[in-house]
């Protein structure tokens, strides 16, 4: 859930702790009758498996959204006055807390990406004085929990090194 906008595990905390707070479940960010562009992205990116950590993982990437929007550097960031949230490595990091036992991560990255890269964009149109040269998401697939970007190997090309490493192992290292 999101307290006054910033994420907090609602089993770690007690409600008495927070009167008077902006408390925003998933029911706050959106209804079915009308998703969030979050919400939407998870459902066109197939982002959720069995749906149990669903509303975590979209109140934890609203906050996501926010953070980079402000330009919130996170512990991966290269650069903390302009960090790119647009980043695999920074979306996996901000959303490390968060787990799924189904696996669903490529996924929810794709959804986080979709939505960072429409409002970021729309952001920086707005304020092109702060604009980078290059604003594209890097469209890299996912493998694991919430991992960098996939190996050489992983995606069968084969380095000068070990021309035979991915004929054995299916393609993973």
């Amino acid at each position: 859930m999101l307290i006054n906008g910033r994420r907090v595990n609602s089993c770690l905390t007690l409600a008495v702790m927070h009167d008077g707070d902006d408390i925003t479940t998933i029911e706050g960010i959106g209804m079915p009758e009308s998703l969030s562009a979050l919400q939407q992205a998870f459902k066109d990116n197939d982002a959720f498996q069995c749906g149990y950590c669903t509303p975590g993982q979209i109140c934890s990437a609203t906050a996501l959204i926010e953070e980079v929007k402000q330009n919130w550097p996170s512990h991966v960031s290269t650069d903390l006055q302009n960090p790119d949230g647009r980043l695999v490595q920074e979306i996996a990091e901000r959303m490390s807390g968060n787990i799924c036992r189904c696996s669903a991560y490529p996924n929810i990255i794709k959804a986080i990406s979709q939505v960072l890269e429409s409002q970021v964009s729309d952001t920086q149109t707005q304020e092109p004085s702060t604009q980078k040269a290059d604003n594209t998401v890097q469209n890299s697939s996912v493998t694991g929990i919430w991992s960098p970007p996939p190996s050489e190997a992983q995606l069968g090309r084969t380095s000068a090194n070990n021309k035979t490493a991915t004929a054995t192992t299916g393609g993973r290292s």
